[in-house]
């Protein structure tokens, strides 16, 4: 059984993780296997949102699973497959699974099944839209084990939080609930189990009716700008903007919107 499940549909992926026996913990397959989710569906043209997820109705991500992996890492146990093989002689994973080490520009929408903890909070950082259920809980309790939250937290929540709400998280270790993620602003949106997919299904199916290099320049913009001094930001995106406006994409939305249709996006 694969963790990690990748299922394209149309011009969507949707990325499963897929250990609920395990509180769907990354292990060495998991570090491995989402790492290649992320670079297909950056590398195909055909697909426009990317959907994550987990298998069952408790767990999101519990972080890592550190006892399959540290092990691993620190050469007390030998690697078992040919996964976790690459995981020991690519240092580049444990980055590319949080979006790190290259930036996807693809929306990418969240639909939160349960507990992110550790690495699961962190994970949730790297993505654009997030929908959680209401029995979802959010921590980052590294400190508590006497080490940091060094996937990403450190810089990322700070940038996407208030700093007291950022702080509360980084430092208190404690879990907060969904609906005070809401209003703290690290979620979007806060629904029963029961409507989680059919919301992330909304979203996907929406960005999937916008024109896809107009929605990458805005991501990418979104993300390199972010400490850019504001000259240096407004100029690049105007360079983001310009090149969309060249695509054949510029041209079909105002063109359908005078024949009264429904633009038909290419990409190109």
């Amino acid at each position: 059984m694969s963790a990690i499940i990748l299922e394209k549909k149309g011009q969507q992926a949707w990325i499963t993780l897929n250990r609920p026996e395990s509180k769907n913990m990354l292990n060495g397959e998991a570090f491995v296997e989402l790492a290649d989710a992320w670079d297909e569906v950056r590398a195909d043209d055909d697909i426009r949102v990317v959907v994550l997820t987990a298998a069952g109705e408790e767990d999101f991500c519990c972080g890592g699973d550190l006892g399959e992996v540290i092990p691993l890492w620190t050469g007390v146990r030998q690697p078992q497959n040919a996964l976790e093989e690459r995981l020991l002689a690519d240092p580049t994973i444990p980055d590319r699974i949080m979006l790190k080490g290259e930036p996807l520009y693809k929306p990418v929408v969240a639909a939160i099944n349960g507990r992110a903890l550790g690495g699961g909070t962190e994970l949730l950082q790297a993505t654009d839209i997030r929908i959680a259920a209401e029995h979802a809980e959010f921590a980052l309790p590294e400190p508590k084990h006497g080490i940091v939250p060094g996937a990403g937290s450190m810089v990322r929540l700070t940038r996407q939080l208030p700093w007291a709400h950022a702080m509360r998280i980084l430092l208190g270790g404690e879990p907060v609930t969904a609906a005070e993620a809401l209003a703290m602003g690290l979620v979007s949106e806060v629904v029963p189990l029961a409507e989680l997919q059919g919301r992330a299904q909304y979203y996907a199916d929406n960005i999937c009716r916008q024109a896809p290099l107009a929605l990458q320049a805005i991501k990418r913009t979104a993300l390199e700008t972010h400490t850019m001094p504001w000259a240096d930001a407004f100029r690049f995106e105007m360079e983001q903007a310009a090149a969309v406006m060249m695509s054949a994409d510029a041209r079909e939305g105002p063109r359908a919107f005078r024949e009264k249709r429904a633009p038909r996006f290419k990409g190109s």
